[in-house]
């Protein structure tokens, strides 16, 4: 077992990170996940997911602690750390502008979610109720679908500084939407990592931190090695420490294995 001097604390997203949407993760990622957890390495799941929508599969990896909604909600073992939804005013805001530009969406709650989505991609997210089913509830994260780049432009602009908004560009190539996620400006998961060290009384050095999209922009620069998949957006690739295989080349396994972690 790694020395306790030699501890690291590593983050994995899931979505072109562990696995690509709507497929499990491979043999070689889950073995290399469950190997540097055995060598004394803390293993932490970092999703812009909440916890309701963690497949299974990632799930039975083990893990040590949780990042859930880009940041929202963080656990460590079976301590909440940190839950923060977004202020009222805050999600009503978002969802007024995303109902008015006529867009796809789900709002993402502790324990399930509300959606209006097409079937294409209600079946990469089985779980939740109708959008009309809301009354209210605590959101945590929206994400939104659309076909337009023109539509997240105007969203961008209507919202402006009041939010954080992501669009990835780099998901399901054979699902003709463009997919992002609006959250509360102070709330990423760079915050949480930082949170997680002063549980584990760690410090952001000791941090390995795997991701593809911009939500992981904030990690990937608090980790003291922030590691971009091949698969990964170029912007991403351009701020972190080290660029590793594509999620579906085993990344993950092939760069732990690289660090000396397995």
């Amino acid at each position: 077992m790694a020395a306790q001097r030699e501890r690291k604390l590593l983050f994995f997203d899931i979505d072109g990170t562990l696995a690509m949407p709507g497929r499990p993760p491979s043999r070689a990622v889950v073995e290399a996940i469950r190997a540097a957890r055995a060598n004394g390495h803390l293993t932490i799941l970092s999703t812009g997911r909440p916890a309701y929508l963690v497949p299974p599969e990632i799930d039975a990896i083990g893990f040590d602690g949780h990042i859930y909604s880009a940041g929202g909600r963080v656990a460590a073992g079976d301590d909440l750390l940190f839950d923060r939804p977004m202020p009222g005013d805050l999600s009503r805001m978002v969802l007024d502008a995303i109902r008015e530009a006529g867009l796809f969406y789900t709002l993402e709650c502790a324990g399930t979610g509300f959606q209006n989505l097409p079937p294409v991609i209600k079946r990469l997210m089985p779980e939740g109720l109708p959008a009309g089913a809301y009354r209210g509830e605590p959101v945590y994260k929206i994400s939104f679908f659309t076909k337009s780049v023109e539509d997240v432009d105007r969203l961008r602009q209507r919202l402006g500084s009041r939010v954080k908004l992501v669009c990835f560009g780099n998901m399901v190539k054979e699902v003709p939407f463009l997919a992002g996620e609006i959250s509360a400006p102070d709330v990423d998961k760079g915050g949480a990592l930082r949170l997680l060290c002063r549980y584990y009384d760690a410090s952001p050095a000791d941090c390995v931190a795997f991701g593809d999209s911009m939500n992981d922009a904030e990690i990937l620069e608090a980790a003291g090695l922030g590691i971009a998949m091949g698969n990964a957006e170029a912007a991403v690739k351009h701020l972190a420490d080290q660029v590793c295989e594509s999620c579906d080349g085993d990344g993950v396994a092939k760069a732990l294995a690289r660090l000396g972690l397995i």
